[in-house]
C-alpha cells in the first residue's frame, strides 16, 4: 500500500510540474511569437522607409535634370505620393493584421496557462491528499501496533496480578489454618 502510494504521490508531483512545465512554454512561446511579429513590422517599415528615400531621391534627381519640366516633375511627385500612400495603407493593414493574430495568440495563450495551471492545483491536491493518506496510513499501524502491545502487557499484569492473588490466598488461608490450631 505504501508503495502504490509512494507511486501515486510521485505521478502527482510529475503531473505538477509538467504542467508547470506547459505554462511556462506558452508563455515562452507567446514572447517568442510577439518578437517575431515586432521582428516583421519593423522590417516592413525599414523596406518602406528605404523605398521612400529612393523615390524621394529619385524625384529630386528628376528636377535636377531638367527644373523647367515642371508638368513632368508634378507628374513624378503624384506618383511618388501615390505610391507612399499605397505603402502606408499597407503598413496600416499589415499593423491590423498583426494585431489580429497578437490577440488570437495572447487568448491562446492564456487558455494554455489557466489550462496547466488547473492541472498543476489538481496535482497539488492529488499529491497533498496521496501524503495525507499515507501518513493517515502510518498513523493507524502505529496505533495498531502499541494497542496490541498495550493489550499484551495489560493481559500480562493481569496474570501476575491473578497469580499474587492466588498466592496471597493461599499464604492468607494458610495462615489461618496455622492460626486455629494454637
Amino acid at each position: 500500500m505504501a508503495t502504490t502510494a509512494k507511486n501515486t504521490a510521485q505521478t502527482a508531483v510529475d503531473k505538477y510540474f509538467e504542467a508547470l512545465t506547459e505554462s511556462y512554454d506558452a508563455m515562452i512561446e507567446a514572447i517568442k511569437l510577439g518578437n517575431e511579429r515586432g521582428y516583421r513590422i519593423s522590417t516592413n517599415l525599414l523596406t518602406e522607409a528605404q523605398r521612400g528615400q529612393r523615390e524621394a531621391v529619385d524625384l529630386g534627381r528628376k528636377l535636377a535634370d531638367d527644373p523647367t519640366d515642371v508638368g513632368g516633375f508634378y507628374r513624378a511627385l503624384m506618383e511618388s505620393t501615390t505610391k507612399a500612400q499605397g505603402r502606408a495603407l499597407e503598413l496600416a493593414r499589415q499593423m491590423f493584421d498583426e494585431l489580429s493574430e497578437s490577440r488570437t495568440e495572447t487568448r491562446e495563450t492564456i487558455e494554455k496557462v489557466v489550462k496547466a495551471q488547473r492541472s498543476a492545483g489538481e496535482a497539488a491536491v492529488e499529491a497533498a491528499r496521496d501524503v495525507a493518506s499515507t501518513t493517515a496510513e502510518r498513523v493507524r499501524t502505529g496505533v495498531s501496533r502499541v494497542t496490541s502491545r498495550v493489550g499484551a502487557e495489560a493481559g500480562e499484569v493481569a496474570e501476575a496480578t491473578k497469580e499474587g492473588a492466588e498466592r496471597t490466598r493461599k499464604t492468607a488461608a494458610s495462615a489461618a489454618n496455622g492460626a486455629g490450631t494454637d
